[in-house]
Formats: structure tokens, C-alpha cells, sequence
């Protein structure tokens, strides 16, 4: 096996015995360039999430000013944990099938309660894999040989970046990441990742949960992320609809009012004092007329202008013309606008519309068998490759701390709609995909 460098960062790697050629590439995201910015202290530093290095901190400000984003992510969460992670043990019957059967085991129950694994664990974790398609999880030893596992929120770590050739090995920690108080090296706690060779290597280290997504080497991004303008759009919506209710959408008067109704009888233009005057007076008229068609029981605008209305023949001599304007504004286009955003951020995070919420045509959601196939579909196609990422840190944990596989394993199980013929409860668990 020889290894031919090309340039500093491309490598030919050529292996005789079975003929393969491999080109090793430096390890970067191709898909944020911002990634060789340096960020850190002394010669440590770590790999920024983007430009800047508060992507995350920006999006999720967009996900919290949004009606609709929270509830999105939060139910494709629900959707990845189902009805929980159960213990189960593969057996395989007289058919050479395999079948998953239920297991009681008391020692594993408690530490899965004691140590709260479903809230400090998984139920972040699937919540980072649906925000951003990677987690971050705590793997502690206890003296007493139990494992603590819990998941950090993904915008407060960092990958330490690896020298060059070298794979990544260590994260930093730090709540004030994408702000400026982030180069303070007292507020950062660096860990090592967790080695998946040798689980007990690191009494504490991070598990780093990451779906596979090409050109990210580093950080992940949402799926979602595609749908930030239409987000901003539906964000936008009801703040218009806010500002619209109390300043009115759009002009419903035109009050044309000629100069001369603020001159008096005697009074020049042409006077310097009489014009300050004049310009005053027409401030003043302006501002009763602000607070007359101001607030929200005089929510349509009015349109002033001052000018001259009789012409050098002495045509239309009124001094004020008050002229309706037709608003054939509805509210349909906005409506209609907050429904497609909704569709196309339920798109972008793998939900069917139904599902989300959304009304399509004029029924929402259907029937209950067809909401019962849409749900069938979104747990069985749409969350496997998260629930693998969550199976399998419990398997390490369970191996850690002495368990045998063979004998009981964590598979997530769902809730399955029945007949009351079937079950009188109309519901019954099932194993999960």
C-alpha cells in the first residue's frame, strides 16, 4: 500500500492487494466554507458552526418568533420516540422468523428512571436530531459503575478542530457560543468524543449522533434550514396582520385640501412671517388629523394632501375634497399565503400537511383511517434512521454496564389503532421500526 501526496491537502492512496485507489480529502465542510475561520484562545481553537459562528443561535431565534416552527420541530420529535423505548429480546421461532418479545428487568428499569433517561436523554437528543440532523450526549461513569447519559443542546458545543490529517477527537462546551463572551476560555469545558471502539475509554466524554449528510465533515445542518424564507414569511404575516389591525391595511380616504383654507383674508405668501405661519398651521391641522383617524377604531388610512384644488379658470373653488377609495383588499391572499408557508415548512420537515395541521383543499386531515395510515407512514418511513442513532447509544450503555444484548435490548415501540373488536381500549403497543 503506498500513499503519493498530491498537494498539501490531496492524497492518492493505492493499495496493490486489491487494486482499490482512494483519495483522502482534508477533513472541512464543504457545505459552510466559514469553517476555516479560526475561533479560540492561544493555539486551541475550534471549528465555527458558520460565518460568524451564531448560525444556531440566529436559527433558533427564527424557530421561537415563528407560530408554527416549535410545534414542527416539536412533533417530528414525538414522532422519532413514539411511545418509548421498551425492552425487548430477539428469539427466533419454529419458522426462522424473528420475533421481539417483551422483557421485565428490574435493575435496568430503575437506572432508565433513576437516572431520568427518557427526559435528559432522548427526548433532546431526537429534539437536536430534528433541529439540526446531529446530538450531543454526556457519557459519564459513576462510582457505582451506573452510566449517566445526558444531551447537551447543540448550540453550546463546539468540534475541536483536529490537526491536520487527524480525525476529530474533542469538543468544547461553552453556553456562550456565537456570542462574544465565547473567547473567554473560563466559561468552556473541553471533553474528549467517545470512542465507539473502546466504550469505557473516557470516564467523561461526548457521543456525537450525526445522520449522514454529504459535504458536512463537521456540523450538520437541518432539513428544515431550506425552508428559513418561508419561515420569515410566516413570521411576518401575523405581524402584519398585528400592525394592520391597528394602523389600517390601506388608504380608504383621499382628503385633498387647498393651501389657501390655512391663509387668512389679507394674508401673503409672499409675507416671510405669514408663510412660518401658515406652515404651522398646516402642522397643527395635521396632527388633529393624525389623532382623529389614529388607533384602532379609525383603523383605515387617510391620504392628505395639500395643494391647490381651483385652477387659473376658477373651477372646483372647494377648499377640502374628501374622496372614497375602493379597498378591494381581502384577507384570501394573506390567508392563502400563511397556508402555503405552512405546507412548505411541514415539507421541509419530513411531516405530512395533515399531519402538521394544514388544511388541504377544503378538509383538514381527513378521515380517521386516513389520518391513521398518514401517521403509519410518517413512523415507519420517516423516523428509523433517527431511532437507530438513539438504539444505540442505550446498547452501549446497556453492554457498559454489564448487560448482555442477547438477553434484553431497548427498541422503540409505538401506539397502533385497533378495532374495540380487537381491543376495547381501541389501541394496542406495537414494536417500532
Amino acid at each position: 500500500m503506498a500513499v503519493k501526496r498530491i498537494n498539501k491537502d490531496l492524497y492518492y492512496l493505492r493499495s496493490g492487494a486489491v487494486n482499490a485507489d482512494v483519495v483522502i480529502t482534508p477533513t472541512m465542510d464543504v457545505t459552510n466554507p466559514a469553517s476555516q475561520e479560526r475561533f479560540g484562545w492561544g493555539n486551541q481553537d475550534w471549528v465555527p458552526i458558520s460565518s460568524g459562528d451564531d448560525a444556531l443561535n440566529k436559527m433558533l431565534k427564527l424557530v421561537w418568533d415563528s407560530p408554527t416552527k416549535p410545534r414542527l420541530l416539536d412533533q417530528a420529535k414525538e414522532f422519532i420516540l413514539g411511545a418509548g423505548f421498551k425492552l425487548f429480546r430477539e428469539e427466533i421461532d419454529e419458522n426462522g422468523k424473528e420475533v421481539y418479545k417483551r422483557v421485565q428487568n428490574p435493575a435496568i428499569t430503575r437506572w432508565f428512571r433513576g437516572k431520568r433517561i427518557q427526559s435528559k436523554f432522548l427526548e433532546l437528543a431526537a429534539l437536536s436530531l430534528a433541529f439540526m440532523e446531529q446530538a450531543y450526549v454526556l457519557w459519564l461513569e459513576n462510582e457505582d459503575g451506573s452510566l449517566t447519559l445526558e444531551t447537551i443542546q447543540p448550540n453550546k458545543v463546539r468540534i475541536v478542530r483536529p490537526a491536520e490529517g487527524q480525525p476529530i477527537e474533542k469538543v468544547i462546551i461553552n453556553a456562550y457560543f456565537g456570542t462574544e463572551n465565547a473567547q473567554d476560555k473560563n466559561k468552556a469545558v473541553e471533553l474528549p468524543i467517545f470512542d465507539w471502539n473502546r466504550p469505557t475509554k473516557h470516564a467523561a466524554c461526548v457521543m456525537i449522533l450525526k445522520k449522514a449528510q454529504i459535504g458536512s465533515d463537521f456540523y450538520n445542518a437541518g432539513l428544515w434550514w431550506g425552508t428559513k424564507v418561508w419561515t420569515e414569511i410566516d413570521n411576518l404575516v401575523p405581524e402584519y396582520h398585528q400592525s394592520g389591525l391597528k394602523n389600517g391595511y390601506n388608504f380608504k380616504l383621499l382628503i385633498e385640501i387647498d393651501e389657501s383654507y390655512f391663509i387668512m383674508e389679507g394674508e401673503s405668501l409672499l409675507d416671510e412671517p405669514t408663510a412660518k405661519a401658515v406652515e404651522e398651521r398646516k402642522n397643527e391641522f395635521c396632527k388633529q388629523m393624525d389623532q382623529y383617524l389614529a388607533g384602532v377604531k379609525n383603523t383605515d388610512k387617510a391620504l392628505v394632501i395639500i395643494g391647490r384644488l381651483a385652477d387659473d379658470m376658477g373651477k372646483d373653488k372647494r377648499l377640502i375634497r374628501v374622496t372614497t377609495i375602493d379597498n378591494k383588499m381581502t384577507d384570501d391572499a394573506y390567508m392563502n399565503l400563511t397556508k402555503m408557508s405552512g405546507m412548505k415548512q411541514a415539507q421541509g420537515h419530513g411531516i405530512l400537511p395533515s399531519l402538521a395541521g394544514i388544511a388541504e383543499g377544503d378538509k383538514l386531515g381527513g378521515s380517521g383511517s386516513e389520518l391513521e395510515h398518514s401517521v403509519m407512514f410518517q413512523v415507519r418511513f420517516m423516523t428509523p434512521s433517527y431511532r437507530r442513532l438513539l438504539k444505540e447509544v442505550l446498547d452501549y450503555a446497556l453492554e457498559a454496564q454489564g448487560y448482555d444484548l442477547s438477553e434484553a435490548e431497548f427498541m422503540p415501540t409505538d401506539i397502533e389503532m385497533t378495532t374495540l373488536a380487537q381491543n376495547p381500549t381501541g389501541q394496542q403497543p406495537v414494536l417500532g421500526h
